[in-house]
Order: C-alpha cells, then sequence, then structure tokens
C-alpha cells in the first residue's frame, strides 16, 4: 500500500470542502508529522484531524525534543523560504523509500523534488478520488470549483479542464 505524506494545507482543503472523510478512504496510508498537527488550530478542523488519528487511519511523527536540533540544522540545508514545519516533513519523508508527498506549498514541493521524492498536489489527489469510484464524477466537478474559490492559487487552466471533463462525464 502506498504511504504519503501530508501537509498542512492538503488537510484543511480536504476539511474546507467536505471530503477529509473520502480522501481517507482511499487505498493509501496517510502519515504527517507532528509539526502539521500542531498548525491545524481551528477547532473543528483539529476535531477532526485528532479523530481520525484516534480512528488509526492517519499516522503521526513525533519528533521528542532531542531531534529539534537535528531538526533545525536539515531546514537551514533545505535553504530558501521553507518553514521548520515543511522541512520535518521532508525529512521524514527521506526515511520512508517510494512515499509521495501532498502538499500545495511551491517551496515545499521544490525541495522535496531536489531530493528525489515524488510530490503531488490537490488536483492529484481530486484525480484520485474521481479513479477510484470515490467521488462522482459531477460531485468532484462542484467540489473542485468550491476548491477554487476558496484556493484561488490552483492553476486555473487545469482546474478548468478538469471541470470541464467531468461535467461532461457526469451528464452523460
Amino acid at each position: 500500500m502506498d504511504i504519503v505524506i501530508n501537509d498542512t494545507n492538503i488537510f484543511l482543503d480536504l476539511y474546507d470542502i467536505g471530503l477529509l472523510d473520502t480522501f481517507f478512504r482511499m487505498p493509501i496510508r496517510v502519515h504527517t508529522v507532528d509539526f502539521v498537527v500542531n498548525e491545524i488550530i481551528r477547532p473543528n478542523q483539529a476535531r477532526a484531524i485528532q479523530q481520525l488519528i484516534d480512528n488509526g487511519v492517519l499516522v503521526v511523527k513525533t519528533y521528542p525534543a532531542t531531534n529539534i536540533p537535528d531538526l533545525f540544522q536539515f531546514n537551514v540545508e533545505c535553504g530558501g523560504n521553507l518553514t521548520l514545519t515543511d522541512s520535518t516533513v521532508i525529512y521524514y519523508a527521506k526515511s520512508i523509500p517510494d512515499c509521495r508527498i501532498l502538499t500545495g506549498d511551491r517551496q515545499l514541493r521544490n525541495r522535496a523534488e531536489q531530493r528525489g521524492i515524488k510530490v503531488s498536489g490537490i488536483l492529484y489527489v481530486f484525480d484520485q478520488l474521481v479513479e477510484q469510484g470515490l467521488l462522482p464524477h459531477a460531485e468532484a466537478s462542484k467540489k473542485l470549483a468550491a476548491l477554487f474559490k476558496i484556493n484561488p492559487r490552483l492553476p486555473k487552466g487545469e482546474v478548468e479542464a478538469r471541470i470541464e471533463k467531468w461535467n461532461k462525464v457526469g451528464s452523460s
């Protein structure tokens, strides 16, 4: 079973459009790091993530205080404007062969890819949900349009192409 390591923004986007539980029905193992969990501060979002942890479907790598100097050093080595949280995602991903990072953060994507780690974003998640039959085409189109309204940084052309494709398939 494939392992994905989630960054904060993927969890928040999925929660905001009501697809968090659907995402966790995919045939993957979802991991993250404690730094990501600590960034989720809105009470409803935090409760939803904690419930996934309690149910054993979200694996959280916790770094003890003794790892903090190594994590800070790794953050410096990563360079750029990478946050400590983002660098811990890469640090963890380096320890899991053939994993994939899921993120919408360009800096995290670039630094992870430089280290040979597979990286995908929310559009990949949508594609997988549709391909695996977990999200009907018409609903995928509506949810992606809703996400684009709250996250306009998504690539407009790719979003529009998916919406158009899924609307055609969903109406036939």
